[in-house]
């Protein structure tokens, strides 16, 4: 018997002999919650990109498509945040975070 609860994860009932059974459920349940999680952390992680690409505009552009002095701000804060939390935050990927933000700022806010 299957019993679906309301977060998409099924809960079988298994025999108590069937270790078979009990470890591929289990393996089933691990499996759903790292893909959903790893849906919950892209979704967050698109947020966190877009808006740090619309405090860049802000500070650097104050809402303009292009700063005259956008090249040293990008390169400061990419060093700066890559000495704080590592590889992903380099000149090209701030650019591309404020290229993200320029691309969709007058759309619908992102909704995770």
């Amino acid at each position: 018997m299957t019993k679906k609860t309301g977060k998409e994860i099924e809960i079988k009932r298994i025999d108590r002999r069937d270790y078979t059974g009990l470890l591929t459920g289990v393996s089933d349940l691990l499996e759903q919650a790292r893909h959903a999680a790893a849906r919950s952390v892209n979704q967050i992680l698109t947020a966190t990109y877009w808006e740090i690409g619309r405090r860049i505009v802000d500070f650097e552009q104050q809402g303009a498509r292009r700063a005259e002095y956008g090249v040293n701000l990008l390169q400061r804060l990419a060093k700066d945040l890559s000495a704080r939390f590592g590889r992903g935050f380099g000149y090209s990927n701030l650019n591309l975070f404020r290229q993200f933000y320029l691309t969709y700022y007058d759309h619908r806010p992102i909704l995770q």
